[in-house]
C-alpha cells in the first residue's frame, strides 16, 4: 500500500479512489433511506425537512436553493410535508408572491427520530475505522472540497 506507484498505476488510483467516493455516496443514500422509511419519510422529504428546521421562515424559493431543486419540485415535496402535519407555509408580509415555510410545533417525534437514525447510521459506516482513520479521511474529503471549490486557475 505504501509503495509507490508507477504513472499509469497513480492514474488508475486515483480514478479507482473517485469510483469508490461515488458508490460510497451511493450505498450511503440506499442505506440511510431504510433507516428513515421505518419513520414513514424519505430522504428528500428528511433532507428538506432538516433544512426547514435549520432556516425557520425561510422562503420557499430560498429553500429550493438551499436543498439545490427547482422551485415546482421543491414546491411538490413541501406540498407532501404539508400534506403529513409537519410544516406550516405562510404568506410572507413583505412579498405576497412568496411563502415563508416553518416546522409545526407538533413533530418533535421527527427531530428525534433523525438524529438516533443517523446516529445508527454512523456506527455502521463507521464500524471498524480508528478515529485516527475517520479524521485523516475527513482532512482528505475536505481538501477534495476544497480543490473543487476554487475557480479555475
Amino acid at each position: 500500500m505504501n509503495e509507490p506507484l508507477d504513472e499509469q498505476g497513480a492514474a488508475e488510483r486515483r480514478a479507482t479512489t473517485m469510483y469508490r467516493i461515488h458508490e460510497v455516496a451511493r450505498l450511503m443514500s440506499t442505506e440511510f433511506d431504510k433507516l428513515v422509511a421505518e419513520h414513514g419519510i424519505t430522504r428528500a422529504q428528511w433532507a428538506a425537512f432538516m433544512h426547514i428546521s435549520l432556516n425557520p421562515g425561510c422562503r420557499q424559493t430560498e429553500l429550493a436553493d438551499k436543498m439545490q431543486m427547482g422551485r415546482a419540485g421543491a414546491g411538490k415535496l413541501l406540498d407532501k410535508l404539508e400534506e403529513k402535519g409537519w410544516i406550516r407555509r405562510e404568506t410572507d408580509q413583505d412579498d405576497r408572491r412568496a411563502r415563508r415555510v416553518w416546522l409545526k410545533k407538533d413533530t418533535p417525534e421527527l427531530l428525534t427520530i433523525i438524529p438516533e437514525a443517523s446516529d445508527r447510521f454512523l456506527d455502521r459506516v463507521y464500524k471498524d475505522l480508528s478515529e485516527y482513520d475517520v479524521e485523516r479521511l475527513a482532512f482528505a474529503l475536505d481538501t477534495v472540497i476544497r480543490n473543487l471549490g476554487r475557480d479555475n486557475e
